[in-house]
């Protein structure tokens, strides 16, 4: 999810060949209703990992306050398929 300008996530999108969607919220209301938004910066949310079931229990949330900090593939490939 990402409150970005729409036409450059599509660029992103087209150029790191992702084919997932990207939700956009551009008005931050998901990441307010949540409580991410970054208090250094209201206007950013903390990057978070979220994997919601198809019966919408999350199974999995990582909230970080650094940008540059992520879960790995192996971490975020667990969560998907846990039970």
């Amino acid at each position: 999810m990402s409150s970005d300008d729409p036409a450059k996530l599509r660029k992103l999108r087209q150029d790191e060949g992702l084919e997932f969607p990207i939700l956009l919220d551009p008005e931050n209301t998901v990441s307010i209703s949540y409580g991410l938004l970054n208090e250094d910066n209201p206007k950013v949310p903390h990057p978070t990992a979220l994997v919601i079931d198809t019966s919408g229990v999350i199974r999995y949330l990582r909230v970080d306050e650094d940008y540059r900090v992520r879960p790995s593939a192996e971490e975020l490939l667990e969560a998907l398929s846990a039970e």
